[in-house]
């Protein structure tokens, strides 16, 4: 089959991944990183793709825990389910990953942390793959992917009818369950997923409940695709307010809370007007309300009371045609409109109540072109260029350059250099007391040496990277406003190595994580180091097991308790996990996971202490 065609076949993935389950040869196409999917050597970042079924050994009820396990991050959590979670990719801030689910980008830039996504937002048992794309992917995405992309894609259409149902309940009041179906009727497939979940309380008042809905539907014929997709997310949320010292250290015991509705859709429509020239137009819609309210930190002089609440609206529409022969040499070549509208009806208690309200909004209009050939049939060759003029500020232009060159069968060599930029957020624009309408973008230059090693029982990688941030937006306690000042070099190495028996009944997983980082300041919640390893035994018979370990180095963290800023390193640890899986029949799987089962005494954040042993019982029923 012609890449082209394949392309064709899944090119709505891009911003929906709605696709037949009879494409099994498509499972190693990437989606994300490119303006039209392509297989992981047509790609010159480095990328990590996670199936469902590594995703629910690593941990089958925590992304953050699972995430925790991949080359290039880290999740720093603030403790506990209700606690919030930054990601940290090479050492970048939180904020300069851009994430999407099914395509739909869910950074909101109301938020105080300048559009950083938590990932307790985000259940396990809807995800299908996620693909992690590193370095600056401006060129390909626009703003906020200064250090890389996360991409969560989740359940899909199958071709055939498909009928599941699962429950978990664990310590401290753990509970989750829900259930899905999926299939086609001819030409129309479609999958709806509901699941509803109550994190118990495994942290003194860290607590989470959600709802959450998938619904997925396709339409395809010989030369166009339709595909719609939704998402609903329903939650409320409670924690000791960050840096307050926590259980072990809070001088009170009110708690942070937080009342917030996701919604998301995207609509596609794919034709394939040639053999060799595919035109897709896209549209996505993302909202996000939240109601949030903190009690501040005593003594109230550091955070008095406070509280917000934000409704925050994204729509974009995408036109991209793709022309050529994947196989030799192909073009992408498109335009996008973005608008973003965010208001915030916030307040602030100092002896009387001053509003923080703001009401912002932007359009981004881009242009897009990238090019790709494969020279001497072993060397991939890519170049991208994006113009994005985005209101209120000068129009930015990234370059993206890449290539990868094929050794032999086995071995591959990439280069990738990108740039990235960042809009400021409506938070530091807009807010009452600290808000500066003056600030620019900030700006990224990321550079990676790539090697990487595929045989029929070893999968490795090693990368070096060298990454400059400019014009980071930081606070000035003099001036008490938000300013462009801040700039960070990081520089390391990264990479995993996966050994699975002639038999596959043995894998034995390994990754590494360093990061040199050149700041002014500590940055907190950046460990230099971190090493996870994992080993399973997969037999061809109805046991499964998994047992993990992660080593995590000293990272530093700030809190406000004592009335003054207090920064302090974290004491390294190691933790160790298991599961056990029991496939009772065609349709029963049973599931136990045992978390830090040596009772690691480490602390997420100061006065945040690590949940102790803990244990989740699951069933899974499917026919």
């Amino acid at each position: 089959m012609k890449l082209h065609h394949l392309g064709f076949a899944i090119a709505l993935a891009l911003s929906t991944s709605a696709q037949a389950e009879e494409n099994e040869n498509i499972e190693n196409i990437i989606v994300t990183g490119s303006y039209n999917p392509v297989a992981p050597a047509q790609i010159t970042s480095s990328a990590i793709v996670v199936e469902r079924n590594a995703l629910l050994a690593l941990s089958p009820h925590s992304l953050v825990d699972a995430l925790r396990q991949m080359p290039s991050l880290w999740v720093e959590s603030q403790g506990g389910p209700g606690g919030l979670t930054s990601i940290v990719m090479r050492g970048a801030e939180s904020n300069h990953t851009l994430v999407l689910v099914d395509g739909v980008q869910l950074n909101d830039p109301t938020n105080s942390r300048g559009g950083s996504v938590d990932l307790n937002h985000i259940n396990m048992q809807s995800i299908k793959r996620i693909e992690i794309i590193r370095g600056a992917q401006s060129a390909i995405y626009g703003s906020d992917a200064l250090a890389g992309v996360i991409h969560i894609i989740t359940m899909e259409p199958g071709s055939d009818t498909e009928v599941n149902a699962f429950a978990t309940f664990g310590n401290d009041e753990y509970y989750t369950y829900g259930a899905g179906i999926s299939g086609s009727v001819d030409n129309l497939g479609y999958a709806l997923k509901a699941q509803k979940k109550d994190a118990g309380e495994p942290l003194k008042g860290s607590t989470a409940e959600n709802t959450d809905l998938v619904a997925k539907l396709n339409w395809f014929s010989d030369t166009h695709q339709v595909a719609f997709s939704y998402r609903y997310f329903d939650g409320d949320s409670s924690t000791y307010p960050e840096q307050s010292g926590g259980p072990k250290f809070a001088l009170s015991d009110d708690l942070d809370s937080s009342d917030y509705l996701n919604q998301q859709a995207a609509i596609n429509w794919l034709w394939q007007v040639t053999p060799l020239w595919n035109s897709r137009v896209s549209s996505t819609w993302f909202n996000r309300e939240d109601d949030y309210k903190s009690p501040g930190i005593e003594p109230y002089s550091s955070v008095p009371a406070n509280g917000a609440k934000a409704d925050f609206t994204r729509t974009s529409t995408t036109w991209v045609n793709t022309i050529g022969d994947q196989e030799l040499m192909w073009v992408n070549v498109g335009l996008e409109t973005k608008k973003e509208q965010g208001v915030s009806d916030g307040y602030l208690e100092i002896g009387f109540t001053l509003p923080t309200t703001f009401d912002l909004d932007r359009r981004i209009d881009s242009a897009f072109f990238n090019m790709n050939g494969i020279v001497f049939e072993r060397l991939l060759l890519q170049a991208s260029v994006r113009h994005d003029d985005a209101e209120g500020f000068d129009a930015d232009q990234s370059l993206q350059l890449g290539a990868r060159y094929q050794l032999t069968d086995n071995l591959s060599f990439l280069f990738n250099r990108g740039e990235g930029f960042k809009l400021p957020s409506f938070f530091a624009l807009g807010h009452t007391l600290v808000g500066n309408p003056e600030l620019q973008p900030e700006s990224s230059v990321t550079m990676e040496f790539g090697v990487e090693w595929q045989s029929q029982q070893l999968t490795a990688s090693a990368n070096y990277f060298d990454n400059e941030y400019r014009d980071l937006v930081d606070f000035d306690a003099e001036l008490f406003t938000n300013v462009n000042r801040a700039s960070v070099d990081i520089s390391g190495i990264d990479g995993h190595v996966q050994w699975q028996s002639l038999d596959k009944h043995w894998q034995v997983n390994g990754k590494f994580n360093y990061s040199d980082i050149d700041a002014p300041n500590p940055l907190n919640g950046r460990p230099k180091m971190t090493l996870g390893s994992s080993l399973g035994y997969r037999p061809e018979g109805i046991l499964s097991y998994n047992f993990q370990a992660i080593w995590v180095d000293e990272r530093y963290a700030t809190t406000l308790y004592t009335g003054d800023v207090l920064q302090q390193a974290l004491d390294s640890y190691v933790r160790f996990d298991a599961n056990v899986q029991y496939q009772y029949d065609a349709n029963w799987q049973l599931s136990l996971q045992l978390t830090n089962i040596t009772n690691s005494d480490y602390q997420d954040d100061i006065g945040f202490e690590a949940n102790g042993p803990a244990f989740y019982l699951g069933a899974s029923y499917s026919m």
